[in-house]
Order: C-alpha cells, then structure tokens, then sequence
C-alpha cells in the first residue's frame, strides 16, 4: 500500500469530523457546473450519483445541476439534452426512495419530474441564467397584457417567483476551470464561488467534501 492509499481514508475521517463539528453550517443548497462530455463519461456520470449521494448525507437540502452543452445547432443540441436526460433518469434510479428531482430541457420546458420529501435535485440541460430571466420578464409581460397583473404589481419577488429555480444557491462548485457559466444569474448574485482544477470524471469525496469544509470556514457578506 502507498502512502496516498493509506492517507487517504484518515483524511476523508478527518474531513467528516470536521463538517460534523459545524454541522449547523452545512450550505442548504449547492449548484454544480458541468459540461456536456462530463456526464457522457460513465465516471462523469458516477461521480455526480457519487456526489448527490454524499451531500445528502452532509444534509444538503437541495442540489442545482447545470449541463452547459456546447454544441450552438438547435436541432444537435435538443438531441444531446434528450440523451443525457434519459442517462439521467437511469442513474436518478437509483438514489433514495425520498429523492426527487426535476429536468430542464434546453428549451427550459420541464422534461421529467419525480416528487421528493428531503432531497431535491434541480437539472438544466443547456438552458442558462440569461434565457431564464428572459423568459420570465416574457411571461410577466403576457400575465400584465391579459389583465392578470397590474404594471405595478411588478417587482423582483415577483420576477423570482417566475424563474426555474426559486433557490438561491450557498455554493457554486465549478470543476476543471476558472470560469463560471450562464447558470442561475439571478439567484447566484450572493453565493459562494468555489473553483477546482480537477476534471469532473476524476473528482473525489475528498474534493467535494473540502469544498463544503471551505464554506463553513467561510464569512458571508452577502453583497456587503
């Protein structure tokens, strides 16, 4: 065995005591950032059950999944987002009876749906931030046109309460990059940023778990 093989278990112990000991600052829900070849990969796709799996446990309420594809045709990209749905649904499967989740579609349209009592997972398959925003201020114009809503009705609780996800997340994991993506514009604006180099099919519990260690130790300004 090598020193690695043997470190790696006590550090992992060591990791877990450590969020244990702040467990009522654990970040209620995380946002992760994907591309498109991570989850065709069958360890990209592992390491996200790997990943689900292990924030559950850390008592994450909700996790926020971003698949940026990067393919601009219309047509190849409703075909890649129907793909890894389907992949999805497989994997999803297998987690907890009480796990519910909820698939975007690159149209933003919800493609799949399953109830939860604990745990919820939010996918977006390609649709971003800058289109979901668009969306809702189309949708609250049409809602003012028909009469259902008065112009000065219209304020931000109301625009939030149009958007997809209505969560504001703690913590953005964002592997392999410095680069953020177009996910979750709006109710980003105050969380934490957390970036790693390590490619998403070779990230580890170790990884992940330092990332919720790096929150907890963190002082939130929220913007001030």
């Amino acid at each position: 065995m090598d020193l690695f093989s043997f470190a790696y278990p006590i550090y992992e112990k060591y990791l877990t005591w450590q969020i244990a000991r702040e467990s009522s600052n654990i970040p209620r829900h995380v946002a992760i950032i994907l591309k498109e070849t991570d989850l065709f990969d069958p360890k990209g796709m592992e390491r996200l059950i790997t990943a689900l799996y292990l924030f559950r446990k850390s008592r994450v309420e909700i996790v926020s999944v971003y698949v940026d594809i990067l393919k601009t045709d219309p047509a190849l990209k409703a075909e890649i987002a129907s793909t890894l749905k389907a992949r999805l649904e497989k994997s999803f499967s297998n987690l907890p009876a009480s796990t519910g989740y909820r698939i975007h579609g690159v149209d933003g349209e919800v493609n799949s749906t399953v109830p939860g009592k604990d745990f919820f997972v939010y996918v977006s398959l390609g649709f971003g931030g800058r289109d979901e925003i668009t969306r809702a201020v189309l949708t609250i114009l049409d809602e003012v046109k028909a009469g259902t809503v008065k112009p000065e009705e219209v304020d931000e609780k109301m625009l939030e309460s149009h958007l997809l996800v209505n969560h504001e997340p703690d913590i953005m994991i964002r592997s392999g990059g410095q680069k953020l993506s177009d996910f979750l514009v709006w109710q980003s604006v105050y969380s934490e940023l957390y970036f790693t180099d390590v490619n998403w099919k070779d990230v580890r519990k170790v990884d992940l778990m330092r990332a919720i260690r790096d929150f907890q130790k963190r002082k939130r300004r929220y913007g001030r």
